[in-house]
């Protein structure tokens, strides 16, 4: 900035020039703090105007995938999941978590890493662990050290799932506090979460109360059939699938992200789109047949990088043209497989791009990991940046 004595002692035009001249650069001063307090606040960037997020998802436990074998450049942040707890708020860490090799890699390419905390039933004890005001914040300020001693860049919460009105308050609770401690000891750290995007899994999520907090939700739209239900039907179906259920057509891509924007009242540019690197079996001839719970199929989960092989063993992919998905079938085998392939994370890709959302983000990143690259990832990608091109 320009010195005051320096301006006060020119010439009168040379004043004026001046003044004008620090005027612009107060102005331009001003503008980038009001940017940067919107980030501190939680705000997620523009969408149009920042290159699309690519997030993946990858496991502290063994996978097959080291830090070292990571495509970092395939992303532009990575969630390693998970770190766990018990009812009394004490941390429960597996595998390579924590891990400065991965940071440190990461930020060597440009990535960012958020630490994801919970996953799967996670509910079981963060609903007890946040009843209790002293375990709840033991577990906050635990994580919160795990974060800036291995030198994290956020949090992603993966409550999985909040199951009453407790829960719902104790999930924001649980982001406001994390938001302070960000604010605090490492202004920009980045806040997400990982919802599904279907109406019995929002019940209990105060989407208006969080949507100051966290930058993004990443949008589990995948397990729309699996196990748990009555009948076969598509992992995670861009459209609605010709025949299924009407409660779970609405559970398609293009219906979890709605939900959000449309109900819950977010923003297009705060939320991601997810695309899974697995599949699932069922023991039935044809899709939404019901299936016997008691007879497992031969594929329960299937990851994408065993596919090639399933091909070449006599496995014969099929194509659904509503839902926009392939499926596997095998003569003489009563089993049907939904999954997703190249083609089908293009389409959601683009679909994610041209419906305006943030970007994209991948369960898990080693489940496509093919000689060195992300197979799924690099798909979905290119079509994301060629759409938002056009």
């Amino acid at each position: 900035m320009i010195a005051v004595s320096r301006l006060m002692s020119a010439p009168d035009s040379m004043r004026k020039k001046q003044k004008h001249i620090t005027t612009s650069l107060l102005v331009t001063v001003m503008m980038v703090f009001a940017f940067s307090a919107g980030r501190l606040a939680g705000a997620a960037p523009d969408a149009a105007s920042t290159r699309p997020v690519v997030l993946g998802y990858y496991p502290s436990w063994k996978s097959g995938l080291e830090p070292p074998q990571i495509n970092y450049g395939q992303f532009t942040h990575i969630c390693h999941a998970f770190i766990m707890a018990d009812t009394s708020g004490s941390l429960k860490m597996e595998g390579n978590m924590p891990s400065r090799d991965l940071t440190s890699r990461a930020h060597a390419a440009g990535v960012k890493v958020l630490l994801s905390l919970g996953g799967m039933d996670s509910g079981v004890y963060f609903g007890p662990m946040m009843r209790d005001a002293d375990a709840g914040e033991r577990f906050i300020q635990a994580v919160a050290r795990v974060m800036l001693d291995y030198e994290y860049d956020g949090i992603d919460l993966d409550w999985e799932f909040t199951s009453n009105e407790t829960d719902k308050a104790s999930l924001t609770r649980m982001a406001r506090r994390f938001r302070e401690i960000f604010r605090e000891k490492k202004p920009g750290a980045l806040l997400t979460s990982a919802q599904s995007g279907t109406r019995w899994a929002c019940r209990f999520v105060d989407a208006e109360a969080l949507l100051p907090l966290l930058d993004y939700v990443n949008v589990m739209t995948y397990d729309v059939h699996g196990p748990w239900g009555s009948h076969a039907g598509f992992n995670a179906p861009l459209h609605p699938a010709t025949g299924d259920k009407d409660e779970c057509s609405s559970n398609c891509v293009e219906g979890q992200i709605a939900y959000w924007e449309k109900n819950l009242k977010w923003p297009k540019n705060k939320l991601l789109v997810g695309i899974p690197g697995f599949g699932r079996g069922f023991v039935v001839n044809q899709w939404h047949e019901s299936f016997n719970p008691k007879v497992k199929p031969g594929h329960p989960y299937l990851p994408y990088d065993k596919v090639a092989g399933m091909l070449k063993d006599g496995w014969t992919r099929s194509w659904d043209s509503a839902a926009c998905v392939p499926w596997l079938s095998k003569s003489g085998v009563k089993e049907i497989i939904t999954y997703d392939d190249e083609q089908s994370a293009a389409l959601k890709g683009r679909w994610a791009s041209d419906h305006g959302c943030a970007g994209i983000f991948f369960w898990e990143i080693s489940q496509d990991f093919i000689a060195g690259r992300n197979a799924l990832v690099e798909a979905a990608s290119r079509a994301y940046e060629q759409e938002k091109g056009k």
